[in-house]
């Protein structure tokens, strides 16, 4: 999927917590289940993908998840979701 204003990840990093936020580049997913990230030039970004990620989502148009792009734990949800109803 690449990335876009239309199509922006936003993930949480396992070590250090930090959210962050790409709208340019393109991400896929793993054979081990994961996510991929690559920069605008297609080279893999090993710092935001695979095991460093502890949860991701790909949101669209509206800031709404991408059916079938979201790998969230319970405790990121409201980090990356805080307009989502199950967060209230």
């Amino acid at each position: 999927m690449v990335l876009s204003r239309e199509a922006v990840l936003v993930f949480v990093l396992r070590r250090s917590g930090c959210v962050g936020r790409l709208d340019s580049g393109r991400i896929e997913r793993s054979e081990s289940g994961g996510l991929n990230v690559y920069d605008t030039y297609g080279m893999f970004n090993e710092y935001i993908s695979g095991s460093n990620l502890r949860s991701w989502c790909a949101l669209g148009p509206g800031g709404r998840p991408i059916d079938g792009w979201i790998d969230l734990l319970p405790e990121d949800h409201a980090r990356i979701l805080p307009s989502d109803p199950l967060t209230r």
